[in-house]
């Protein structure tokens, strides 16, 4: 039995930026691509459906815009039930840590020009894929915030994120979703170091027995090599997702 003979208990979990989306300069320009806004709503009719991005939940769901799907934000520690957001109480706790961090970030960004800060509420996160001289300077202030503050600094691509020390990450919202949908098989698809976190959750259901788990890694000329190394599958780019997952429709 595969996905298209059992499609309610077959779950697709998707990233977004880089996976649905092509990787914009900064995330204010991404959007969702062409052909993935034809296939999602085809999909979602008869698959459990889950756009889980990096991004704040509301955000990636304003750039999907479809209904049917879920929507997980912040690598898992925002949910979007209806059209509010809710964070995961684990992170309560590290709000007022987040909030020091903020104020000191936007203190020197001034002096890094070139490097955005996106706010998520629950992470920080400072991008500077159009600043590649600022690299250093913004992995070191996010690593000594990190650790002055008790939080913690985890590299992505072009971008280095700050982030509360809780066990909340992609995997575990694929886990936690399998099980409460019931599900035996699911896909995941990403394209960047966050994404080994889902590759590693399918994983952990497949040793528990009775659960297939299809790793799909989205490359591109930046994918980082510990996700392609994990991998189950690769595709070149959105384009290349979007053509495996057109072999899964049902209409």
């Amino acid at each position: 039995m595969g996905f298209r003979d059992q499609p309610r208990h077959s779950g697709i979990f998707l990233d977004f930026d880089g996976t649905i989306s092509d990787i914009a300069p900064t995330p204010g320009g991404a959007v969702l691509h062409p052909r993935a806004a034809e296939i999602l709503p085809r999909l979602a009719r008869h698959y459990p459906l889950c756009i889980l991005s990096g991004r704040r939940a509301a955000d990636v769901a304003s750039l999907v815009g479809l209904p049917r799907i879920h929507y997980v934000g912040v690598h898992g520690m925002e949910w979007l039930e209806g059209d509010e957001p809710r964070l995961d109480p684990e992170v309560l706790p590290y709000l007022p840590a987040l909030d020091r961090a903020r104020a000191e970030i936007r203190e020197v960004l001034p002096g890094l020009p070139g490097v955005n800060l996106e706010d998520k509420v629950a992470s920080l996160t400072l991008h500077f894929r159009e600043a590649p001289r600022s690299e250093e300077q913004a992995v070191r202030l996010a690593e000594g915030l990190a650790l002055r503050l008790g939080l913690r600094a985890r590299r992505g691509r072009r971008s280095v994120e700050i982030r509360p020390p809780v066990e909340i990450d992609k995997g575990t919202v694929i886990i936690r979703l399998a099980r409460g949908w019931k599900l035996r098989r699911a896909l995941f698809a990403g394209d960047d170091l966050t994404d080994v976190d889902g590759f590693r959750g399918l994983r952990y259901l497949m040793r528990e027995g009775g659960f297939e788990g299809v790793a799909v890694a989205v490359l591109s000329g930046e994918t980082p090599v510990e996700l392609e190394a994990v991998a189950d599958l690769t595709v070149q780019g959105p384009e290349g997702l979007i053509d495996l997952l057109t072999g899964l429709l049902l209409d």
